[in-house]
């Protein structure tokens, strides 16, 4: 080689090793100089992690200072998300740990993903020996760790769970709603009752822990924690073990439904009651069945049962006791009774003669042969279909509608515990809207005698939720003062301090007749004594009961009617309202008036017979 070709190839060795030094230069300056401080930030992101603490949810009371919904220790594994190969070699680690399917942990990864260095819930609830594994393998897991979250927990278990509702993972809709107020996805939330309606008062602000973690993502130490902020308190106007009395009464009514009528396609379908105090509007119950337990959506374990629920023809999710509608049979004669009193087509004294046919449109009395001759105080006790009818005639189908609404049954009742719907109360008009706009079946606009004698005794198109009709007695038992109900007394931070207060607010005052309301009240007290459609529940009963009975039929063969009690105690100055309605149940005096009974006994501390 000559000279000259040395020097040539020693000149662009010497460029070689002349650029890559300039290169990197160049690199340290970008690096140093021109993104130094982004890099800096980042390096000092993969060092600390910002992990977040849930707050507290606010607890809920009953009226006593039982505890209906509070919160426990839920041992949760989280993945601080950091790149994807530490991801992937975690998932395939846990997964083959604990036999857990690899494309469900990925799914919910995905779904959290951007959550860069916030944990992305794996699984709740885990067993001792999850958690015993995952602290054994901690090397093996990178960025996985064990963390304990404050979670809901019901007491009480079924017993109030539409009433109280029950928590979920939030969904698309609902974080569109409240995304601007800090939800985020993962997030639990209120899906029903209470929990839904007072979502933001319980919920509480959640705080976060700054973590150092070594290059797998495992803690080392903490630099600084901001606390969560607990939410606050809910204290109810409910009576837990009230409402335990009432669940359980129904529930054996229910039973009893069913075992009558073992042919039935549809009998003992579920049921509600209502127990209110007509003078300030407090709800001591309200139970609706058949029920669930809200602790099976904050645990695990429970597919089976869940399943059970969302496919059941019973619907166990459906509130009866407020938004379900039903005909309420003879229980609104009640209202017919006062309107005709009221509007002067009669008086106490009057008395009617029951053959057990009606004049009009083939009409019979539920009793064979009738009641023969009787006052209104006695068509009431004995529930006579026949006197109603005339009444109803006398009265005519605006005036029976007019006293309904009078007395509430149309409008929601404020309770705003659910999505509440208008009471159907059927009148000329509203059958001719119903059939210009195609509803109902209605087939042509004429309203006929016929339906203003169904009107009268509770049949036809009338349709009111259990909740409606307690509001219409406690308006009969306080003489026309009818309250809000009321299932929230105070909202008070966890220490105590009262925040909102909720009194008792007056819906209407209605103007009645204090005679007619007079002969009302006695036809009810009627009803409870001997020889009344309830009076075999009642019998000896130590609190003198005030009622109304009802058997709305259900125009299906092979279906059972529905059973009703509505009432008040005691029948000379009441103090408390029972509404049972139980689905497709039978006869109200069978089925509905004996928990209306154990539900009065309890309210007054008397024994079970």
């Amino acid at each position: 080689m000559s000279g000259e070709e040395v020097k040539r190839r020693a000149s662009v060795y010497l460029l070689l090793v002349f650029l890559s030094f300039a290169l990197l230069q160049g690199r340290l300056i970008q690096l140093q100089v021109l993104r130094g401080e982004e890099l800096a930030v980042l390096a000092q992101e993969n060092r600390v992690h910002l992990v977040t603490l849930e707050a507290r949810r606010g607890t809920i009371f009953d009226r006593s200072g039982r505890i209906v919904a509070g919160v426990r220790p839920s041992f949760e594994l989280h993945l601080v998300y950091m790149n994807p190969r530490q991801v992937e070699t975690a998932v395939a680690r846990l997964s083959a740990l604990t036999g857990w399917d690899r494309e469900e942990l990925e799914r919910k990864i995905q779904q959290q993903r951007y959550r860069w260095y916030q944990p992305v819930t794996l699984a709740r609830d885990i067993s001792p020996e999850v958690h015993t594994l995952v602290e054994e393998h901690r090397y093996e897991l990178p960025g996985v760790m064990v963390e304990a979250i404050p979670r809901r927990v019901y007491p009480w278990g079924r017993y109030g769970a539409h009433l109280v509702g029950y928590m979920g993972e939030i969904n698309a809709s609902e974080l569109e709603r409240l995304g601007q107020q800090g939800y985020r996805p993962g997030d639990w939330v209120g899906k029903a009752g209470l929990e839904r309606q007072y979502e933001t008062d319980l919920r509480g602000q959640r705080g976060g822990r700054q973590v150092e973690a070594d290059a797998l993502g495992r803690p080392v130490r903490e630099l600084g924690e901001i606390s969560p902020v607990p939410g606050n308190d809910l204290f109810l106007t409910i009576d837990m073990e009230l409402q335990q009395v009432a669940e359980e009464a129904l529930e054996e009514a229910i039973a009893k439904a069913k075992a009558a009528h073992p042919d039935y396609q549809r009998v003992g379908m579920g049921g509600a009651v209502v127990v209110l105090d007509p003078h300030t509007g407090d709800v001591l119950a309200l139970v609706s069945q058949p029920a669930y337990d809200p602790n099976w959506f904050v645990t695990s374990g429970h597919n089976e049962e869940l399943h059970r629920l969302t496919t059941d023809p019973r619907s166990p999710f459906t509130n009866r006791a407020v938004t379900s509608q039903f005909p309420p049979g003879s229980a609104f004669k009640l209202v017919t009774a006062l309107a005709a009193l009221q509007d002067g087509v009669t008086d106490s004294r009057e008395l009617f003669f029951d053959s057990g046919v009606f004049r009009v449109a083939g009409k019979r009395c539920w009793r064979e042969g009738g009641h023969g001759w009787l006052n209104l105080v006695e068509a009431i006790g004995q529930s006579c279909n026949v006197v109603f009818y005339e009444l109803g005639l006398r009265l005519g189908i605006d005036r029976i509608a007019h006293y309904a609404r009078l007395l509430g049954l149309e409008e929601p009742t404020g309770l705003g515990l659910s999505w509440e719907r208008q009471g159907l109360v059927p009148d000329r008009e509203w059958k001719r809207r119903a059939y210009e706009e195609g509803l109902y079946g209605i087939v042509e606009p004429t309203w006929w005698d016929a339906e203003t004698l169904d009107a009268a005794i509770g049949q036809g198109f009338h349709r009111y939720s259990p909740l409606q009709m307690a509001q219409m007695v406690a308006t009969l038992a306080t003489g026309g003062v009818r309250y809000r109900p009321r299932l929230v007394t105070r909202i008070c931070t966890p220490d105590g301090q009262v925040l909102r207060e909720f009194p008792p607010v007056v819906a209407a005052r209605v103007s009645l007749d204090a005679a007619a309301l007079a002969v009302v009240r006695e036809g009810m007290r009627r009803t409870c004594e001997p020889g009344g459609t309830a009076g075999l529940a009642f019998l000896g009963c130590e609190v003198p009961v005030a009622g109304k009975t009802g058997t709305a039929e259900v125009p299906v063969e092979g279906w059972a009617d529905h059973a009703w009690f509505v009432g008040y105690a005691p029948a000379s100055a009441p103090q408390v309202v029972v509404v049972v309605m139980v689905e497709h149940g039978g006869k109200g005096g069978e089925v509905a008036a004996p928990v209306a009974r154990r539900v009065i006994d309890h309210y007054f501390g008397v024994a079970p017979r």
